[in-house]
Formats: structure tokens, sequence, C-alpha cells
């Protein structure tokens, strides 16, 4: 991180060319930062997040305490959607801005096969940060039959869990967009003169509603798939 702070520090000073040949480094530096960090810096994230999730309902205060309590288990599937999140963000911004303060993008061929290296490494990630959410849900098999042997509804354990989803995605987003924010800052004020990125309200709405979409799945389907069996049974077994 420390790294990442101060190459992005010298490219501020470099011309546009230069400074945007390094943007991908300090995007990789920020990104590698962070997932080595990971429960450090995701769980006062997910704290902040979980705090306002926790207004609306028993099921979002259930979530937030499981989430706040798990950092470590949560940080694993929080840091892959930071990676999509942080990436996707500036790799295509870059363009965005550039379009939007010059009326080019740049080639037409370099710029596609940017954004199809980005798409690829956002699947690659996604799917990564699928599987651990839904390991997690299978993992806490136990821990949503107790729910159910207690007296919790089926419809309040899906909540819970769809409201985790949410906190897991808000982090992600959180973290993801600081990280693009932080190194876009100085290769934009180099090239345009101006920090300020200029993000289409389409980046904007499909970035929040994919990362949302991939973790209701990831975790809804195996906790749909446990309460199918018989609570006492999951808890023997």
């Amino acid at each position: 991180m420390a790294g990442a702070g101060f190459l992005s520090v010298l490219l501020s000073r470099q011309d546009a060319e230069e400074a945007g040949q390094g943007a991908f480094l300090v995007l990789i530096l920020f990104c590698v930062g962070v997932g080595l960090l990971g429960p450090r810096i995701v769980g006062p994230a997910a704290w902040l997040v979980s705090a306002l999730v926790g207004r609306f309902g028993a099921s979002a205060r259930l979530a937030m305490l499981n989430v706040r309590s798990q950092s470590r288990r949560f940080s694993a599937a929080v840091v892959p959607l930071v990676l999509v999140v942080g990436f996707g963000l500036t790799k295509v911004t870059l363009h965005t801005t550039a379009q939007h303060r010059t009326g080019s993008a740049g080639s037409t061929g370099e710029v596609w096969l940017d954004y199809m290296g980005t798409a690829l490494y956002a699947g690659f990630a996604a799917i990564a940060a699928a599987n651990t959410l839904a390991m997690i849900s299978f993992e806490r098999r136990r821990d949503v039959a107790l729910l159910r042997v207690v007296g919790t509804q089926r419809g309040q354990v899906r909540s819970m869990a769809a409201w985790e989803a949410v906190v897991v995605a808000g982090t992600a987003l959180l973290l993801g967009t600081l990280i693009a924010l932080v190194t876009l800052a100085p290769i934009l004020d180099t090239a345009f003169g101006s920090p300020v990125p200029y993000v289409p309200w389409t980046l904007a709405t499909g970035t929040v509603a994919g990362t949302l979409l991939l973790t209701l799945l990831a975790t809804g389907v195996p906790v749909r798939s446990v309460m199918r069996r018989s609570a006492i049974t999951v808890v023997r077994t």
C-alpha cells in the first residue's frame, strides 16, 4: 500500500503518457496490499457498512453481527470482489474520462482490447468470489440449522443471508471505489488538469448491480439448499 502511494505521487510529476502507463502498476500494488492486509482493512469497512444495514430490522442486525464476528471468513470473499470493482472501474474510467474530456478514448482496437482484458480478469475474480461465498454459506449449514431449531422462520434465515450479501457487496464497492479513485487521481490530474473522473451512470449502476447480484446468488443458493434438509438432521451431522 505504501509502495502504491509512493508510485502514485511519482506519476503525478510525469507526463500524461508515462502516468497512464504506470496506472496499472499502482492499481496492482493497491490490490495486492488489500489482499495481504485482508481482515485489517475489510473488518473496519464491513463495520461501517453493517452499521448502516443493521437499521433495517432483526434479520439485518443478525447479519451485521455475523459479519463483524467473522471478519476473517468474510474478508476472503470481499477481497476478490474488491479486485473486480477496483480493476474494472480504473480501466474503464480512464477511457470514459478521456472520451468526455477530449472527445476520443484512443484507438478503437486498443480500447476494445483493454475492455476485453478487463472483462476476462473481472470474470475470473468474480468466479473466485462466488466460490468463496458459496463455501462460507455451506460451512455454516449447522449454524443455519440451529437457527431453525430455535424457531427462526425460513424467510428470516433467507433475509439474514441476503443482508449478509448486501454487507459483503457494500464493503467491496466501498474499498474498490476508493482504490480506483486513488489510482486515477494523479493520472487524470496530469492528463486533464483535474483528478475528478467521469463515471457514466450506466457504469456506476452496472457495477453496483453486478456486485450485488453476484453476492446474493452466491450466498442465497447454498442457504436455500441447506434449508431443504431437516434441521435436526443437519445439526446431528
